[in-house]
Formats: structure tokens, sequence, C-alpha cells
């Protein structure tokens, strides 16, 4: 998928990776003379590697990108990759990383190290240039509110996050018309739909399973839902027994209640995020929670299906936050490797990525929407794409938070423990105890750098 959004999320390799790359020395490449057409001085012929996540987006706005370099700078190529940690961590050390790198992927390499290691380009002078096709704009004017913020690591902007993702539950709008159903606003509401799904055989929610991801955001975004920003920033900053709070007790209460009731597609926990994306294709579950890549992802399978988001809907009667609140953030990050043969080409490549001309390209190709602001005004080629720019506007707050990025064992253990919920095999109060000794020990581990939000 599209997912490892702005964070390292599976793999946390030991405190202290890639610092030993450190006493090489700087082995920066010196770029040519900087013009206005050509702020970052890249030398022509010089060749640019360009390191591609091949998941949820796919392959094409990489080679229109790519295309688009070669015509003014020569040769470039992009070499893909479905598992970049795996693949490129080895490149950081021996010291020849690609020359501009999508960090995604179900395992991204954690950033904070690359930082550390003083492996990464500061990213300031990328949005301070002046965008590639809107004259007198500098590129950071041009991107959508929290894209910069989204990227920072200890206040320096070191990733750039390419897609603005909305997340939220799917559901086929065809199914829903011919039923006569509406998505639900609130919890009864979702009870009386789940039950009349299940008289026809179908399940009212599924999810990825194997992949825990994926489950561990629809935790969040409930947590918020019924605690508010507070609930949320309590956990973000490690505050004792923050998953012990009422909002959390009530989310995971809500997700043990749906499999109680037989409400989750049997089995889900043992498979993959195809299939359980592909059974609310063929109307065999109503909802799963997921980001806006799923119609780019699933286009070859997607038949008559007309894929329709919806925010969380209310999950008590006295949550927090109005109906409408949804979980929307930049994702798909890239970053431009410090110690590559040309990271002049590459700070070029992101430019001309954050083009408005590119950027529109993306939305056309991936039916995903770009950072770049009105860069898909008016495009209607996609129910997905158009339901998502909707849900967005509406939007009276937006769900975020950080400790996905910040302690990626925490995030891990909040994904393995809610799949054990949802398949069953713990209660809401065990998830809460089991994620707080996690919580704890992360809190107490002195080799963890702790971050604060800047935003409350």
């Amino acid at each position: 998928g599209g997912r490892a959004a702005a964070a390292g999320l599976l793999a946390t390799p030991a405190a202290g990776f890639l610092a030993a790359c450190n006493k090489e020395g700087s082995t920066t490449s010196t770029g040519g003379e900087k013009t206005k057409e050509n702020p970052f001085g890249v030398v022509k012929d010089k060749g640019l590697e360009i390191a591609g996540f091949d998941g949820g987006f796919g392959k094409d706005y990489f080679e229109f990108n790519k295309t688009k370099f070669s015509q003014k700078y020569g040769k470039a190529e992009v070499k893909y990759s479905k598992l970049i940690l795996t693949d490129y961590q080895p490149r950081f050390y021996g010291g020849n990383p690609p020359d501009v790198l999508n960090n995604s992927s179900p395992e991204t390499i954690p950033v904070g190290n690359l930082v550390k290691g003083d492996q990464l380009v500061d990213l300031t002078e990328l949005l301070e240039a002046d965008s590639y096709d809107e004259p007198g704009k500098k590129v950071k004017d041009t991107l959508v509110t929290g894209t910069v913020a989204s990227g920072l690591h200890n206040g320096k902007p070191y990733t750039l996050n390419y897609a603005y993702s909305i997340y939220g539950h799917w559901f086929d709008q065809t199914l829903f018309d011919k039923k006569g159903w509406k998505a639900p606003k609130n919890w009864a509401e979702f009870t009386t739909l789940a039950e009349a799904a299940k008289k026809e055989g179908i399940a009212a929610y599924t999810f990825q399973g194997i992949h825990s991801w994926y489950i561990h955001n629809v935790v969040n975004e409930w947590i918020w839902k019924v605690g508010g920003k507070a609930a949320i920033v309590a956990i973000d900053h490690l505050e004792p027994n923050a998953w012990k709070s009422e909002a959390v007790k009530a989310a995971t209460e809500k997700l043990a209640e749906m499999v109680g009731k037989g409400w989750v597609q049997a089995g889900a926990s043992g498979l993959d995020h195809t299939t359980t994306q592909q059974a609310v294709i063929d109307g065999k579950a109503l909802f799963i929670w997921c980001g806006s890549w799923l119609e780019g992802e699933m286009a070859k399978t997607i038949g008559n299906a007309k894929l329709s988001v919806a925010a969380p809907w209310d999950l008590t009667t006295s949550d927090k936050s109005k109906f409408g609140t949804v979980h929307a953030a930049p994702g798909e990050g890239f970053v431009v490797p410090r110690k590559s043969k040309n990271p002049e080409g590459g700070l070029e490549f992101l430019r001309m990525m954050l083009s408005k001309e590119s950027a529109r390209k993306f939305a056309e190709l991936t039916k995903s929407l770009p950072v770049v602001k009105g860069a898909a005004d008016g495009l209607t080629i996609s129910n997905a794409l158009t339901s998502a720019s909707k849900v967005a506007a509406e939007a009276p707050e937006v769900i975020n938070w950080f400790y996905e990025g910040w302690y990626p064992t925490l995030q891990k253990a909040v994904g393995t423990q809610a799949t054990e919920l949802m398949a069953g095999r713990i209660t809401a109060a065990q998830f809460q105890d089991e994620v707080q000794k996690v919580a704890d020990a992360v809190a107490k581990d002195a080799k963890i750098e702790k971050q604060k939000r800047t935003d409350v």
C-alpha cells in the first residue's frame, strides 16, 4: 500500500545506527553553478539514481518525473523496491546511497537514525527555492498546511511528504445505494447497519490482518474521537497511564464489541491487506479502514465497486470531537541522502515533483491527493478522490499523532495488541495493560530520545 506515512514503522535498528558512518568525514559532492533556472546547481549528465517504493501509488508517477528530469539534465533511473529498509539501509552504511529516496513501504528507515548519522540533506534550501512552475512563489508556499511540519525532525525539515492522504473507513457506494444503506454517523446507526448486514451474511467490518499498522490507526482515531486531542497528546508525551484513560477504554471496548457481536470478517486477523480490501469490493464486508491510495492500489480488481470514505462515526454519546473529524496527513516521505553522488539532482527532482504539473499528474495517475495546493482541483476522475476531498474539506478538526514516528516500539505494540483484540484473543482491559507496559518501558529508557508536540 502507500502506507508508512511519515514514520519508521516496523524496524527499530539499534541505537547508534549510522553514527559510525560519520567518522569518514563529509563526502558531499559539489554541484555546478546555481542560476534561477537551476537553483541547486545540478550538473548536466551527472546521472540521477531515484529509489522508488513499488506500492499503492504505483510506478507511473516516478516515470513521468524521471522523464521530465532527463529532458533537462540528462540520464536518470528509478530503481524500485518493495522493502526500502532491507534494500537501502546497507547503502547508507556503505557510503553510496541513492540521490533521492522514497522512504516508504511496510518498512522504512527511521529518520532519527539517519539524522544522527548526518546522512540527510536539510531540505530548507528546497523549501525556500522558487516553485518550478508557479512564478513568484517559493516551494513552501505551494504546499498544504502541515506538509513542512510533518517532515521535521528536531525542528529541521529532513523529509518531504508528497501525498496528502485522507484516512477513514471505506465502503462500496454501489452496494450501499443498492441496499438503501447510508454511512453511519453514530454507534446506534452503525449497530443497526451491522445487524442488517449480518442477516445477509455480510461482515460489517474487516481489517488488514497480518499488517497490524492499519488497525493501530483505527485505535488512535477512535481514542481522539472519544477523548479529543488531549487524549492523544497524553499518549504522544508518554504521560503516566495515558493508555488507561476513559477514551482508550471506550475506543477499545467498541472494537471488542464488534468482535463479540460477530460483525468482524471471520479469520481477518490472519489475512493480508489485499485480501481484506477485496472483501469490501466483493461485498463480503462493509467497512475497512485505509488511506486514500486504496482505489489506486485495488484498481485491477475493483470491478463495479465505487469506493467512498466515511469519517469516524460517534462512538459514545459524549465524544469530545465533533462528527466529521478526520485523520488526514501528508505521507509518502522522500529524503535526499547527503553522501550520494548527486544530492543537487535529488533536490531538483523533488522541486520538479512539487510543480503543479507533476502534482496534478500524480493525482490523475494514483487517484490520490498530492501535497501541492489546488493540484487536483476540478478532477472528477475517481469516486475515491472526490469522496476523500469532500471529507477533508468538511472536517471540523484533523486527527494526528506523533508517537508512531518517535517511538516505533510503542507503535508496534499497539498494532500487535489491537490485532489480538480483533482476533478475540484478549480483552480491552488486557490491551490497555499490555500497551501501557510498553509505553512505561519507552518512557524509562534513557537511550530513547524524548520529543514533545509543538502544536499544544
